[in-house]
Order: structure tokens, then C-alpha cells, then sequence
């Protein structure tokens, strides 16, 4: 992302998250502030739509809002188990927090300040009101580290925590990938839902391969190129060697087919995959 302006696949994700709600009527993804936080009109088609097959539009939509759903299905599953605080890296425009009924968990966002700022922004203008329950943490990885934000903002190691990293992973580079997993990991009691790409390359159908090229040539316009990818045999030693024991890790066609039984699900597809990790 540019500095002085808020992420633009931040932007394009609300987007695609709000279509869901107005093209499938949130039949996978049910947000009823999906739209409201946009603060326009939405988008049919996104910067990172543009040259894209439609159905692989509409396939990627469905999979960002199974990957909501599940996120916020492992966070509930969390919050009942006792865990009273989620974090959410890269947060964009979620809206979880804002739909949060629990007063006795305590939501952290974490992103980029200046995308915060903008959404601060659409918040007011939209009049979703920002709860008490909820902290942000504006963190410059130029200027600050997680530790250090998350340690500022009141977020408390000596109790459990579920962490939500989606759409981000990807953009890093290998090192602050590891450097991020190894500060969650170290968390006692800690749980992350994450998702990871597959190298583009790695995949044996032509098309599906042109496919991700493009749609990683349209990020990479967009000014936030893809850095680092993992086979599920990468990622899953690597949270092994963190100390997580139990990994689900799930294709994105299959995740989708977990909340829409017309989908088909296609367990060694290549492209975005899904993972929950927790210790125990």
C-alpha cells in the first residue's frame, strides 16, 4: 500500500464482501453492516475483478465470505470455550467487533494507520457505532512492531487469545510471516485462523495457474504485490515447529462447499487454503 492513503484491497475486499450480500443475499456470509461500513454504492466489479473470468469473480467472492464465516465460527467457538479477547491482523473493514454481543470480550484491530484513519472515517459516516469493547491499534511495521502495538493497546498474554489473519499472509515477506506466527505462537493458549496460497506455479491445470497469475497481477497493480506462498506441507511444518499441534487446514473450494452444499469441494485444489491452529 501507498503511504498517505488506506489500502486498496482493503477497500476492494469490503467491496466483495458487501456484493455477497446483495448478489447472494449473504447466503454463505450473513453481514448486515457489510454494506452500511461501505459508505457508496457497491461495486459489482473491483479493481481486483478487472480481466478476471466471471465465475472466477463469483468464486472468489464465495471464498471470502466462507473465510469470514469461518473466522468468525472459530471465534465463537473460542469465545464459548472461555477466550475473552480476538485480534484481528490486517482488519480492514470487518465488522465483527461491531457485531460483537459479548461485552466481556474484548476486541483488538490491527492495521496500517492510515487505513485506519479512513475507516474511522466511514464509521462516523455510516453511524455504526464503534463499542467499548473494541481497541485499535494503528501499527507503521516501519516505525513499531506487533509486540509493542498490541502491548500498548492493553492486550493481555497471560490470557487466552484467538487471533484472525486472513488476507494478509500473502503480501508479507517470508520473514515477517514467521516473525508474526512466532509472536501468536508464543501466546499461551493462543488459536489463529489464517489463510495461505499455494505458489501460482504449483498447480497442474494451465488455466487455474493464469488464473491466480492475474489475479495476483491485478494486487500487484494496486500497489501490494503477493511475496510469500506455502504448500500445505510447508505450512503446517512450520506451525508445527511453533508448537501447534492440531491444524485443520481446508482448499477454498472445500470451505465454501462447507456452507454451500452446491459447491463442489476439491480437497488438493491449489490457490487459497484456510487454516485453524490452536495448541491443544
Amino acid at each position: 500500500m501507498q503511504n498517505g492513503r488506506p489500502s486498496e484491497t482493503a477497500r476492494a475486499i469490503g467491496h466483495i464482501r458487501a456484493r455477497h450480500q446483495t448478489a447472494e443475499n449473504g447466503l454463505i456470509f450473513n453481514d448486515p453492516l457489510a454494506v452500511p461500513i461501505l459508505g457508496e454504492p457497491v461495486l459489482p466489479e473491483t479493481d481486483l475483478d478487472r480481466g478476471l473470468h466471471p465465475d472466477v469473480v463469483r468464486r472468489r467472492r464465495l471464498y471470502i465470505a466462507a473465510r469470514s464465516r469461518f473466522a468468525d465460527d472459530c471465534a465463537a467457538a473460542a469465545i464459548a470455550r472461555g477466550t475473552e479477547q480476538v485480534v484481528i491482523l490486517g482488519a480492514g473493514l470487518d465488522t465483527a467487533p461491531y457485531r460483537n454481543a459479548h461485552k466481556n470480550v474484548q476486541f483488538f484491530e490491527v492495521d496500517h494507520p492510515d487505513t485506519q484513519t479512513w475507516k474511522h472515517h466511514l464509521l462516523r459516516k455510516s453511524g455504526i457505532v464503534i463499542p467499548d469493547s473494541l481497541t485499535f491499534v494503528p501499527i507503521d511495521f516501519d516505525q513499531s512492531t506487533l509486540a509493542d502495538g498490541l502491548a500498548e493497546a492493553g492486550l493481555d498474554r497471560t490470557r487466552s487469545a484467538a487471533y484472525i489473519w486472513l488476507g494478509v499472509s500473502v503480501y508479507l515477506t517470508r520473514p515477517a510471516v514467521d516473525a508474526t506466527l512466532s509472536y501468536i505462537t508464543d501466546h499461551a493458549g493462543s488459536e489463529v485462523v489464517l489463510d495461505y496460497f499455494y505458489p501460482v506455479t504449483s498447480t497442474p491445470r494451465e488455466h487455474t495457474t493464469d488464473q491466480l497469475q492475474a489475479r495476483a497481477e491485478s494486487t500487484a497493480r494496486l500497489g501490494e504485490p503477493w511475496h510469500t506462498f506455502f504448500t500445505a506441507d510447508e505450512i503446517s511444518s512450520l506451525l508445527k515447529s511453533f508448537g501447534y499441534k492440531q491444524i485443520v487446514d481446508q482448499s477454498g473450494s472445500e470451505l465454501v462447499a462447507t456452507y454451500d452444499d452446491r459447491a463442489i469441494a476439491r480437497p488438493t485444489e491449489s490457490g487459497p487454503h484456510v487454516i485453524h491452529a490452536y495448541a491443544a
